[in-house]
């Protein structure tokens, strides 16, 4: 028998001429017990990913973009780096500080090593100018090796299959002075006071470096290189510190940031060649100084600051260490009030995930919490190529602090499917935000017109301890819902919530119901099966029943349909993949037996292509196998829809002769 909870119901057809067939509407609950106990635990909405309960939709809207309410810039992990300054100002010390953002680590002290900071503008790069700063001379030749050549002007570089061939200018655009070529994979540049790199060679904006470049051959890109800053790890930190916190913050913050920047850098290794990079990826460097030169004239503009320059110098070699190692000291620009633990938290078990009473507390702080604009267009980018967006449904988030906490999961909704994001910011500062339009129906109906993902019929309707049952109660040839409490049953004639239409008394309470068309009417009405025997009405109401009649077996699973299209339901019943069909409501024999699917599959009934007779579809998971005869052989349209666990409707919602799928989602 089929359990209680999930009932198969037939639809009513609309009487229309002989040569037309009355349509039939319904539910089609799934037939399988095993798959129906399943789907009473559970049921969620029609869409092609699994999501959480706690899904948050949100339409696109016809302004073309949605507010957004935001909080936090970057990752959140590690120190906030707004935090720490609010910190300084209330009176803490950078060690204070440090010990909050990373607990569990402490101070150690570290020699000044070198360290090779890739160049990211030219890494990799086909050609480079360099020079050296006003006074110097540049050298320049392998790796390892005396140089083997030193002067002034500019210098451009290539390199070719026979090296590396250097050009001299004495100026910008000026004649070449001398042109050689130096063999190898590596090329060191230096000079007594570093160097600067040009773009290209008749480009005067450049950046001077302390230390020495090192040019090294790309084994990926013919003819490419990357350039490579090699310097101390002090002279690094000049550049960085500046660069991470303003130089007008307070000395202690600055501390802060100095130690946890000297940490960061000694944890990098990105290559065999470089050991971190100079932009957000690793930390952000900025070199010595912006500079402007010629050839002739050589005029910088500094990117450090003595105020930096005096945090480091305070802090000099000290590192946060943990286990015998140097810690990983992320850090971001605030963490929004609550910090993200770390991905691999077994492995820096001092990043962690708790409120931050700090952060949004230093003056000048715009980025804790922030408003914007997301532009749909920006979301639609994500869509399959060519999709329209319809939906934005963020399907998780953390749970840490206000609006919900972090994004964990989101995908998009649209004209051609759906597809799961891989990245939450969508050019917010973080991916802590939230839209200020209040999100779509969380839970209830979702009844699709046609086999998408979007639904066309969104309401609310009965108790979620109700059953529901599907079918076209007035007549009217579309199928609306009606829920059952016990032995009550209340009936709405149309797709929307409020008070039912009609209440009645039928049967007992747990017993199985049928919905179907039993006299040909256009109305669908009940059936109580008890065993193998079936007690029929032809109205809808209480009373005895009209018709009683005993086939199958008592162990068969029912299902409901107008097999031969003549306007009237009758009762097919299953065992394993064998359909044993009757035309008449009658007992005896089958008029016809069918072999279809496999034994486990789920089974839904639906007029799947509005011919005005009813078919199979087996469901394996979100798969449907649909059949458009009542016979053996391959499925007419295999399709994907829903979730593997949705409880899923069937109906013809709007009147249109053609059934198609819903879903019901409990909160």
């Amino acid at each position: 028998m089929v359990a209680p909870t999930a009932r198969c119901t037939a639809r009513a057809r609309l009487r229309i001429p002989r040569e037309g067939r009355r349509r039939m509407r319904a539910l089609r609950h799934l037939l399988s017990s095993a798959l129906v106990l399943a789907l009473a635990v559970v049921g969620l909405i029609a869409m092609p990913e699994r999501a959480a309960a706690a899904e948050e939709r949100y339409s696109a809207p016809s302004s073309g973009y949605w507010n957004i309410t935001g909080r936090g810039w970057g990752h959140g992990i590690g120190m906030s780096q707004w935090g720490a300054l609010g910190a300084a100002q209330q009176g803490r010390g950078y060690a204070e500080i440090l010990d909050f953002y990373y607990p569990g680590t402490s101070m150690s002290t570290l020699g000044n090593s070198l360290i090779r900071v890739a160049l990211t503008a030219y890494t990799p790069t086909a050609s480079v100018t360099l020079s050296a700063p006003a006074g110097q001379k540049l050298s320049i030749g392998n790796a390892g090796q005396q140089p083997a050549h030193t002067g002034t002007g500019r210098y451009s570089v290539v390199r070719t299959a026979a090296g590396y061939v250097v050009e001299r200018r004495d100026k910008i655009n000026g004649p070449v002075r001398d042109r050689f070529t130096l063999p190898g994979k590596d090329l060191e540049v230096s000079s007594g006071d570093g160097a600067a790199v040009f773009p290209r060679q008749d480009g005067t904006d450049g950046t001077w470096y302390r230390g020495t470049l090192r040019l090294v051959g790309s084994g990926n890109v013919a003819g490419a290189f990357d350039v490579v800053n090699h310097l101390t790890l002090e002279d690094y930190l000049r550049g960085v510190v500046p660069r991470e916190s303003p130089s007008g913050w307070h000395a202690e913050a600055l501390k802060a940031q100095a130690v946890a920047a000297r940490s960061y850098a000694l944890t990098e290794k990105k290559a065999g060649h470089f050991d971190t990079c100079d932009t957000t990826q690793c930390q952000v460097y900025g070199g010595r100084a912006a500079v402007v030169a010629d050839g002739v004239d050589f005029k910088p503009a500094a990117k450090e600051a003595a105020s930096t320059d005096a945090a480091i110098r305070a802090t000099a070699g000290q590192v946060r260490w943990h286990n015998g190692a140097v810690a990983f000291t992320q850090f971001s620009s605030t963490n929004g009030g609550y910090s993200v633990k770390a991905s691999n938290p077994t492995r820096h078990p001092y990043l962690v995930a708790r409120p931050d009473p700090w952060t949004g507390t230093a003056r000048g702080d715009s980025r804790t919490s922030w408003s914007a604009r997301l532009n749909v267009g920006t979301v639609q980018a994500q869509c399959p190529p060519g999709g329209t967006l319809r939906t934005l449904v963020i399907t998780g988030r953390d749970g840490n602090g206000p609006l919900g906490g972090r994004i964990t999961g989101a995908r998009v909704e649209c004209s051609n499917g759906s597809k799961n994001l891989a990245s939450f910011t969508l050019g917010m500062l973080s991916r802590w935000w939230k839209p200020t339009a209040s999100p779509e129906q969380q839970y209830g109906f979702f009844l699709n017109d046609a086999w998408t993902t979007t639904a066309n019929h969104v309401f609310q309707y009965g108790r979620d301890t109700d059953e529901v049952l599907v079918g076209d109660w007035d007549g009217d040839g579309a199928d609306t819902l009606m829920v059952r409490r016990g032995a009550t049953f209340y009936v709405s004639n149309d797709l929307a919530g409020g008070n039912a239409e009609q209440v009645f008394t039928y049967g007992r309470p747990g017993e199985t119901i049928l919905v179907g068309d039993w006299d040909g009417d256009g109305v669908d009405t009940l059936a109580v099966r008890r065993g193998a025997q079936y007690f029929i009405k032809n109205s809808m109401g209480g009373g005895g029943a009209d018709a009683v009649i005993t086939y199958g077996r008592a162990g068969d699973t029912v299902l409901v349909g107008d097999w031969d299209g003549n306007g009237t339901d009758t009762l097919t019943v299953r065992r394993g993949p064998e359909y044993h069909v009757k035309n008449a409501i009658a007992g005896g024999r089958a008029d016809q037996v069918v072999v279809y699917g496999r034994g486990g599959d789920a089974v839904v009934v639906g007029d799947w292509d509005g011919n005005g007779t009813d078919t199979l579809a087996v469901r394996r998971g979100a798969e449907y196998h649909v059949k458009n005869s009542i016979s053996a052989g391959p499925a007419d349209r295999v399709l994907v829809y829903g979730r593997a666990d949705d409880v899923v409707l069937v109906g013809d919602w709007n009147g249109d002769r053609a059934d198609t799928l819903g879903v019901r989602r409990l909160p």
